[in-house]
């Protein structure tokens, strides 16, 4: 299974026209030998206590926005 990690940043300032990005935290993509993903887990600042998983959507659930 392979494991891509993925940083996320906020954008914590502005000045002369450059942007400042603080990481908050680092998104972790689980797949299986195909490439499919299995799950995703996210470890951010504000909740460092608290385990954040999701899985990719179903054939069978619907699509909302």
């Amino acid at each position: 299974m392979a494991t891509q990690t993925l940083k996320l940043n906020v954008k914590s300032g502005e000045k002369d026209g450059k942007n400042y990005w603080d990481r908050c935290g680092v998104l972790f993509v689980n797949a299986d030998e195909s490439g499919n993903i299995t799950s995703i887990n996210v470890k951010h600042s504000m909740f460092p206590e608290v385990e954040m998983v999701a899985f990719p959507r179903r054939d069978d659930d619907p699509v909302t926005e």
